[in-house]
């Protein structure tokens, strides 16, 4: 220690010549994103995330595992008044736009309790699903634009899948509020939650191996406690695998609404970067367009022009010559016209999109756009009257009333386009709001009683040859009137036979969901008309 000098000891002295500086620079510390702040759970927020586990339950139970029945629309009921309260309790004034889509999700789901719709019940579920999300979105205005808008596809992002998930488990933040915020507390309940399921899972599999082993007394005890107790072993199954997807179900359902009520976590795609990038892509020079455009333009002229006899003779009732069914010329021109229109939807909103010319200051992409959604008009027309004959010859079913409303869907978008070259408005918008109307006004129309009763008065005025059964069972209950007027007026002993058929399948269906959450006013009509058949 003694070769230590005191100058080795005392701090170094600036030596007025600059500070050497280090052979590799330094690297600044990585940007990392803001985080989204925590959930401030409030009482009245606990309140809802128990109750969200009765609507993830009833979920489940009534419409995850069901296509129709009381239960839906109780649960749609239960669903909109809850959240609509829960809203209001944070504060949050619904819009306007919000009660179109109130009323357009209320009217769904009682059409579930009103009629079966047997070939709607995908399209009817998946757009029930989506309305409900859409209108809890569109109460908190949380959309790219504050409303519906062009950027539609953003919103449904982030209402189906990020709002929900980066609120996840808000519920249990919320459901730690009821005990005041005591961390100890919430720890306690969920411990005791935990151990509480985990226990009924071990008996559930342990108790089935002991009683495989008993001699008899064990397996005596449990089966006299189960008989004393009424217990049904598939329904505490089956009530358990409801619980276990309420759990997530409740989870999605509080995260949505807690999200969307404190816009927590809805910034995930802003109106400035959606313009960004959309001004990004505005690339192509305007005579690129031009010649794309008219290029098409001259191509359909022509190909309609060579095809006039094809095109026009279902307007006058005739098949033109080389067809050798009314199906097989009807279809064709339908899936022509969902070629044709997507691909000109899908040329017009490229066009729009990439050209460097805003449209509004662009007076020969206004006219394309109008040529190309008369072009599509046309090909609209045609397509409706080939499917008119079509249904004239054949009959009604639900795959023949659909391809019709999405024609009428896709005429309304070409008509609106037109206007939007002399009006500004949001195509999307008018779009959205409008097929929304049409749909829901089709769940409403009972449209399998539609079906067999246009075949049915067809056929008895003579205007329909055979009488198609399979339809019968398509719609249902629905079929069950009609089918007995046929029965009772029919000479034709294999079409009664065929009807009876018919008939006493309805009464065993119809019967087994008797008083079920599962059975329609549709049901119970039906039920009158044939519980006393033989």
């Amino acid at each position: 220690m003694s070769d230590i000098s005191d100058d080795m000891l005392k701090p170094d002295e600036p030596s007025g010549q600059p500070e050497q500086q280090p052979a590799y620079p330094s690297v600044p510390a990585p940007h990392t994103l803001p985080s989204t702040p925590p959930f401030a759970a409030e009482v009245k927020d606990g309140v809802f995330a128990l109750f969200a586990f009765i609507l993830g339950y009833f979920f489940c139970r009534w419409v995850l595992t069901s296509f129709f029945g009381w239960g839906a629309a109780v649960f749609t009921a239960m669903y909109l008044s809850s959240v609509l309260f829960y809203l209001l309790k944070k504060g949050v004034r619904p819009t306007r736009e919000s009660w179109f889509w109130f009323a357009v999700t209320a009217l769904t789901g009682l059409s579930s309790a009103l009629w079966n719709d047997m070939g709607l019940i995908p399209l009817r579920n998946m757009f029930l699903f989506c309305s409900a999300v859409y209108w809890m979105m569109t109460a908190a205005s949380v959309q790219i634009s504050g409303k519906t808008g062009n950027y539609l596809l953003l919103d449904g992002i982030n209402a189906v899948c990020v709002i929900p998930f980066r609120n996840f488990i808000n519920q249990y933040r919320a459901l730690g509020a009821l005990r005041g915020g005591r961390q100890k507390d919430r720890k306690k309940i969920l411990s005791v939650l935990l151990g509480i399921a985990l226990a009924i899972i071990i008996l559930l599999i342990v108790t089935p191996q002991l009683l495989k082993a008993d001699s008899g007394g064990f397996k005596n005890l449990v089966y006299n406690i189960f008989y004393f107790l009424r217990f049904d072993w598939v329904k505490i199954l089956e009530f358990l695998l409801y619980c276990f997807l309420a759990v997530p179900t409740a989870a999605y359902l509080f995260g949505l609404a807690s999200g969307s009520a404190v816009k927590r976590g809805t910034d995930a795609f802003t109106e400035e970067k959606a313009e960004k990038a959309v001004a990004a892509v505005k690339i192509t020079p305007p005579v690129t367009i031009y010649i794309i455009l008219g290029a098409v333009c001259v191509m359909y002229i022509i190909f309609i022009g060579c095809q006039l006899p094809y095109f026009f003779s279902a307007f006058t009732g005739t098949r033109p010559d080389g067809w050798l069914s009314y199906s097989e010329y009807a279809r064709q021109g339908f899936f022509e016209l969902c070629g044709v229109a997507a691909i000109n939807l899908a040329l017009l909103t490229a066009a729009n999109i990439l050209s460097k010319k805003p449209r509004e200051n662009h007076a020969v992409l206004k006219a394309f756009n109008i040529i190309l959604a008369l072009i599509t008009l046309l090909l609209i027309a045609t397509a409706f009257s080939k499917m008119t004959l079509y249904i004239g010859a054949f009959g009604l079913t639900i795959l023949r009333i659909l391809p019709c409303v999405f024609m009428v869907l896709l005429a309304f978008i070409c008509v609106a386009l037109i206007v939007l070259q002399k009006v500004k408005f949001s195509i999307v918008r008018a779009s959205l709001i409008f097929g929304a109307v049409l749909f829901t006004a089709l769940c409403l129309a009972d449209t399998d009683s539609l079906v067999v009763r246009y075949n049915t008065d067809r056929y008895l005025s003579g205007a329909l040859d055979q009488y198609d059964t399979d339809i019968l069972y398509r719609s249902g209950p629905a079929g069950v009137l009609p089918a007995l007027d046929v029965f009772n007026t029919t000479s034709d002993t294999v079409l009664k036979e065929k009807i009876g058929a018919y008939l006493a399948d309805q009464k065993e269906s119809v019967g087994r969901f008797k008083g079920a959450y599962r059975e329609t006013l549709q049901m119970s009509e039906a039920w009158e008309m044939i519980k006393d058949l033989n």
